[in-house]
């Protein structure tokens, strides 16, 4: 590795290096410029996999619920988590639902003769 790629000044060496006339260069970090966040629009095939990675999850969450004993922490965690994949399943949908595009009008049928 180069020595331009290191965030560190070697001292051992610059002593050594500094009868060269070699000076060396401290480097200093910056952070990259900061750029807005980019929105994407979920496609519904991703909404779907989501959903249904969640169902999933929350079948799991029930069966370990029902193994638990009653009134412990674990019982309650679950049951708070439980409550937060039912609110994520339910934005889930409604995003599904929700339409961006405008619903083609319906055709006119031909007038009867």
């Amino acid at each position: 590795m180069p020595i331009q790629d290191t965030y560190f000044e070697l001292k051992a060496s610059a002593s050594h290096l500094a009868a060269d006339e070699y000076e060396p260069q401290v480097q200093v970090e910056t952070a990259p410029p900061k750029t807005p966040p980019q929105f994407t629009q979920p496609a519904a095939s991703e909404l779907e996999t989501m959903m249904l990675f969640l169902r999933r999850a929350r079948d799991r969450a029930v069966v370990i619920r029902e193994n638990a004993p009653a009134g412990s922490y674990l019982e309650s965690v679950l049951h708070r988590t439980i409550l937060g994949i039912d609110q994520e399943l339910a934005q889930l949908k409604y995003l599904l639902a929700k339409s961006d595009q405008p619903k083609p009008s319906p055709a006119r049928m031909r007038p009867a003769i």
